[in-house]
């Protein structure tokens, strides 16, 4: 009986204590860029720039669960054999996972998180040949992506963050090349509701 009347109070007055000075939902929006993987089949890797999006929904302190949305892409002009073409990459993901935070050590911020889901990418290429139309060529893949990782964020007021780093570890679809050993940066700013 005494063990049963000590899990009640742990209940009623620890878990409580965990949840106060905590808040609710963690807004994010900013600059993302991702080293990814051979996107040409010849193991060169593509450098892309784009942006993030993401939504971190606290119940404690510590815990959490995110959402988190980014597109990234690349473009740049080739020149083969005399022939000159331009090529692009687009990358778009959807991911989903638990967050550990700790909010409770005054400006910083630090987390950590674990997020599973789908990726998309999509590269295409044109070729120009002197005197005939262009040729082009596309291709599309989706599959799963996961993205291991964490970052700090500086409160700059009660309801204003500054997400100072971000990094990830990325695992992307296979279909060109992308799988693994691709990582991303994020920076940008947090609202805090």
């Amino acid at each position: 009986m005494s063990r049963l009347m000590l899990a009640v109070l742990l209940v009623l007055f620890v878990v409580p204590s965990l949840a106060q000075d905590s808040h609710n939902v963690d807004l994010f929006g900013g600059f993302q860029y991702m080293h990814a993987g051979s996107f040409d089949g010849e193991g060169d890797s593509a450098n892309t720039y784009g942006w993030n999006g993401s939504a971190a929904f606290h119940w404690s302190r510590y815990l959490g669960v995110a959402a988190d949305f980014s597109g990234n892409y690349r473009s740049e002009n080739v020149q083969s054999l005399g022939l000159t073409g331009r090529a692009n990459v687009h990358i778009y993901t959807y991911t989903f996972g638990p967050v550990v935070s700790w909010n409770s050590l005054g400006r910083v911020s630090p987390f950590v998180h674990a997020l599973f889901g789908v990726a998309h990418l999509r590269p295409t290429g044109c070729v120009i040949f002197s005197g005939s139309p262009d040729e082009c060529g596309s291709g599309s893949a989706s599959g799963f992506a996961a993205m291991v990782g964490g970052g700090v964020d500086l409160r700059y007021s009660r309801r204003l963050l500054y997400r100072l780093v971000q990094f990830d570890w990325v695992r992307l679809p296979s279909e060109f090349g992308g799988t693994n050993n691709n990582v991303r940066a994020l920076t940008g700013l947090v609202f805090r509701f």
